[in-house]
């Protein structure tokens, strides 16, 4: 029996598209102009309008995916489908409720024997995104879902992401760095190079002087470290007007994989700002 798809909305993909490709999904939240929404962005110009706040001076919040929202997430899921379940979540380097949806899962199956199989991807947005788009494959492939989530498991760890956020200002007033390296690096034009470590946390790899230097070094280690089969690749955006420019730069190094602009949604792009911008790639190396 073909298993059934879910994951949470960090995943960045537009929900109508995840209604539309057969994916349930659970809402992570966010808080603007003192209002809490649930990620429910279905549009270009929805997420457009949540960067213009930011750029507006607003500071958004998020908040993760509780007990009880899984609880009840998954207690209807198992009601109305059949079979296993794989669901795919955001990092546990980042977030505790890869624990929390791991926890119900196991009291689902200690009270109804249905199996929920939780893939941390260890990762967030487009990096989360390539995880869905691998599962939402071998689920159409008929795979059982123990091996598809041995197959999940294990391209977590091959999927390299790299960001770059460009406001330090915003990164200070989240708490992300302090005055001091906020003020020092903007008059500096600093631009820090982040990627998901193995653990899943988001880890500073390099600083580069000025936006361009700073895509040329992620491009340069996309050229490097991507797998030598074709494969799909994701330039994220936060609304940037940098990913055009990144995208033809890495068309140009690799023209032989699929290579589209993300978006950065709302739950992620609160905490980088607006204007960042990363790339994620299949490697035949596991990360570090």
């Amino acid at each position: 029996m073909r298993f059934t798809l879910s994951t949470d909305t960090v995943c960045d993909v537009f929900k109508s598209e995840l209604k539309a490709r057969g994916i349930d999904y659970v809402s992570t939240y966010y808080t603007v102009d003192g209002v809490e929404h649930k990620d429910e962005i279905t549009s270009d110009d929805e997420i457009k309008e949540f960067y213009d706040k930011i750029r507006g001076g607003e500071m958004p919040t998020t908040s993760q995916v509780t007990q009880n929202d899984y609880e009840e997430f998954f207690g209807n899921l198992i009601n109305k489908c059949d079979g296993d379940i794989v669901h795919v979540t955001i990092s546990s380097g980042l977030t505790s409720s890869p624990l929390s949806a791991r926890y119900v899962a196991e009291q689902i199956y200690e009270k109804t024997g249905r199996r929920i199989y939780i893939v941390d991807s260890l990762g967030a947005t487009i990096a989360t995104r390539h995880i869905v788009d691998e599962a939402e494959r071998l689920r159409d492939a008929d795979i059982p879902a123990e091996q598809a989530v041995e197959r999940l498991n294990d391209m977590v760890n091959h999927i390299h992401t790299w960001f770059m956020p460009t406001d330090l200002m915003h990164l200070k007033r989240g708490g992300r760095v302090s005055g001091p390296s906020a003020y020092i690096g903007t008059a500096l034009n600093i631009k820090p190079i982040l990627q998901f470590d193995a653990s899943g946390a988001l880890v500073v790899k390099q600083k580069k002087i000025g936006a361009g230097k700073g895509i040329a070094a992620m491009i340069d280690i996309f050229k490097t470290t991507s797998a030598k089969q074709p494969h799909k690749v994701y330039i994220a955006s936060a609304d940037s007007d940098l990913a055009e420019g990144m995208l033809k730069k890495a068309q140009a190094a690799r023209p032989d994989c699929d290579i589209e602009i993300a978006w950065i949604g709302p739950v992620i792009g609160a905490h980088t700002g607006v204007n960042a911008v990363g790339i994620s790639f299949l490697s035949d190396s596991v990360r570090e």
